[in-house]
């Protein structure tokens, strides 16, 4: 077996499992005898605890550096060719550059992809300048810390009750909105339908990665004015128009005894004088999703340099970040879609892709 290359960004904080060099330490039992593991951490506590393990405990194959993890490591710790594999264990909203410029070619990446506050554990593979993603799974981990490090804008709504959340950009205008949400709702069922224990971590993805206008929208205090089915401390996808707000949620419309005899409707709620045509519009993703995405693989999924012309791109629903461009490309989106409704309350061009 040839010498194996791993660096790996192990939790920024003292206070998680796994600090301390025990993750590089199983690497370097995977990576076997000719492998070494490089690992980093932004904490200098972090890393001397680090350095003390692995020089006690350790294999001997694991070097530890001092260094914001988005920086990558230092030359002198990257071998000829870079590495044969990384792993990230902090939520990662941006591709940093270094993780690809120091990942040999057909190396493998393995990350936690924030997009819309959803994070999805991704594999990708190098292949020059382009990132191929080749396995998903649901995951959770802390936020980034140093270069990295970023506030995500929150709007808070009746006193607190409710909050919106823009995981991905700037808060959009939200005058006149509480007065929508103390108005009339309108509330439409889609139809889709699913049992007990379903994994829908597609859907939230798909809709964070194909509405115009996407945010989030918790519910936190315990004793509030009930205006939406949210649960305490639970959030929803959620679209914004002018003075108006569509979420989804599902709601138990059928219960039993056992898990099988239990099922639950996605479900639409709108406020404002945009309501109804939010909701078609956040119903037609649901509906979309269901026929072409519900049971599938999920998305084909790129990263590509920042300023990569769009010609170059494949086609697909394209999240801008500052150091790259991420391309979904969902099943069944060269169908046309119901036309996003935008702030003036004049419609988006529909959304055509592959």
């Amino acid at each position: 077996m040839g010498s194996r290359n791993f660096p790996l960004e192990i939790p920024r904080t003292r206070r998680l499992p796994g600090s301390g060099g025990y993750n590089a330490e199983l690497l370097a039992h995977v990576t076997g005898p000719m492998g070494r593991v490089v690992t980093g951490d932004i904490d200098p506590y972090v890393v001397h605890r680090t350095r003390r393990f692995t020089a006690e405990a350790g294999s001997g194959r694991v070097t530890a550096f001092q260094g914001d993890g988005a920086l990558g490591a230092p030359d002198r710790l990257v071998p000829r060719g870079g590495f044969d594999g990384s792993v990230i264990t902090y939520n990662v909203w941006d591709i940093a550059p270094a993780w690809r410029d120091q990942l040999a070619e057909g190396g493998r990446l393995v990350l936690p992809l924030e997009v819309g506050g959803y994070t999805r554990a991704i594999t990708f593979r190098r292949a020059g300048d382009v990132l191929h993603a080749e396995r998903f799974t649901h995951c959770g981990f802390i936020r980034a810390q140093g270069e990295q490090a970023r506030a995500v804008p929150v709007v808070d709504l009746l006193g607190g009750e409710l909050r919106l959340r823009f995981e991905d950009g700037t808060p959009a205008p939200t005058e006149g909105l509480e007065e929508a949400l103390r108005g009339p709702r309108h509330e439409v069922a889609t139809g889709v339908r699913m049992g007990s224990g379903f994994y829908f971590g597609s859907l939230q993805l798909y809709a964070a990665t194909t509405l115009p206008g996407f945010c989030r929208l918790s519910s936190h205090r315990e004793k509030g004015t009930g205006v939406t089915v949210i649960a305490e401390d639970c959030d929803a996808p959620a679209v914004l128009g002018d003075a108006s707000l569509a979420y989804l949620v599902h709601v138990q419309i059928r219960h039993g005894d056992s898990p099988a005899d239990r099922e639950w409707e996605w479900v639409v709620h709108a406020f404002g004088e945009q309501g109804p045509q939010l909701t078609e519009q956040l119903a037609a993703t649901v509906l979309a999703w269901d026929r072409d995405v519900r049971d599938g693989d999920g998305p084909a999924l790129t990263i590509h340099p920042a300023g990569t012309p769009d010609r170059l791109l494949p086609t697909g629903d394209t999240v801008d970040r500052t150091f790259s461009r991420i391309v979904f490309r969902w099943p069944g989106r060269d169908v046309l879609l119901q036309a996003a409704v935008e702030h003036g309350g004049t419609p988006a061009a529909a959304v055509e892709g592959t």
